[in-house]
């Protein structure tokens, strides 16, 4: 998978978020601060390759901000 952009979340809430990715169906790989070193201690980024829109609109709309540039 190319690696497009990424969302910062806490330990803690990723759970609900792998849920609801999985319900639609969309690709995603999940990284830690090994992968992405600006991650601080207690945080995890959800990795995505390039989306169609109406795809990327869903997961901005799912975690209520634009992704980070990977």
């Amino acid at each position: 998978m190319k690696k497009s952009f990424y969302f910062v979340v806490a330990w803690r809430d990723a759970k609900n978020y792998a849920d609801a990715l999985r319900a639609l169906d969309i690709p995603y790989v999940i990284e830690t601060a090994e992968e992405i070193p600006s991650l601080r201690e207690g945080e995890l980024a959800f990795v995505f390759p390039n989306l169609p829109i109406r795809l990327y609109a869903k997961v901005r709309m799912l975690f209520g901000a634009t992704g980070e540039p990977y």
